[in-house]
């Protein structure tokens, strides 16, 4: 987009609202535009998968005026902002600063060109469709993680293997024999222990998921689903430094980052 004039709040919320339609969001979910006036300009825009105290620095010392963050700041209805928690605290910095928040969180997650959509494409899924289609036909054929066929049976180990390498991480937890036939895995970002059952009635031999508990890990054991874990930052991250290339591609005066301060919290000690 040649923009003859500094890109907007407003402009930027379209955009994006086209791009992960609020529409698609869960019901319980808090997305959109969160803090900051509709009509400032905006130079500077940098990306997260979370806004924590650490990003919020970088943002402040990037000189941001909007943060596109996947996961929604606040989150929960608040009946105060306040310094006296962490939640508070970062408001009360970004407001100050004049820095606008934006989450488009589960609409990106469901999105055409989405989340789980692109992770179907980099783990090589075809015929890939939703786990679960929104019931509202406004909105079909769209609908709640992913599900494809591989190109050619693979192992667990196999399909771990290519799992690692596009997210580009180390390690993956597995529910499975190594040797265990993958022929047709389903995703869904973050923690979705919840699509097992849908997986299970779509005839998928595999989960990929962000997180889920223990009781849902022995019911696919026991189901004969695999399923790999592959933590929830991880699961989403990749697709925020892709966000923030199409956005520097859609607008010309925008400079546009991925944080580069963010990282998993959890970490693996041996």
């Amino acid at each position: 987009m040649n923009q003859s004039t500094a890109t907007t709040v407003d402009q930027l919320c379209r955009y994006l609202d086209q791009f992960a339609p609020v529409a698609l969001a869960e019901s319980w979910d808090n997305v959109g535009l969160l803090v900051g006036d509709r009509a400032a300009a905006v130079n500077k825009l940098m990306t997260c998968l979370t806004i924590t105290p650490e990003v919020v620095e970088e943002a402040l010392a990037g000189g941001a005026n909007m943060i596109v963050a996947h996961h929604p700041l606040p989150f929960r209805a608040l009946k105060r902002i306040t310094a006296d928690d962490t939640v508070g605290r970062m408001l009360l910095q970004l407001i100050a600063a004049g820095v606008a928040i934006y989450s488009p969180h589960t609409g990106f997650d469901s999105a055409a060109a989405g989340i789980n959509q692109q992770l179907a494409a980099g783990l090589g899924l075809t015929d890939v469709s939703p786990l679960k289609p929104f019931d509202n036909p406004a909105l079909a054929p769209l609908g709640s993680g992913r599900y494809g066929k591989l190109t050619a049976p693979q192992t667990l180990a196999q399909f771990a293997a290519v799992v690692r390498e596009f997210l580009q991480i180390e390690y993956v937890q597995v529910v499975g024999g190594a040797d265990q036939k993958v022929t047709q895995p389903a995703v869904a970002c973050g923690a979705a222990g919840e699509f097992l059952g849908t997986a299970i009635t779509l005839g998928c031999d595999c989960l990929l998921l962000g997180e889920t508990n223990f009781h849902t890990s022995l019911e696919a054991k026991a189901q004969g689903v695999a399923l790999v874990l592959v933590g929830h930052y991880a699961s989403e991250r990749f697709a925020i430094e892709t966000l923030a290339d199409q956005l520097t591609a859609e607008f010309s005066d925008l400079k546009c980052w991925a944080s580069e301060q963010e990282s998993d919290p959890i970490t693996w000690l041996r």
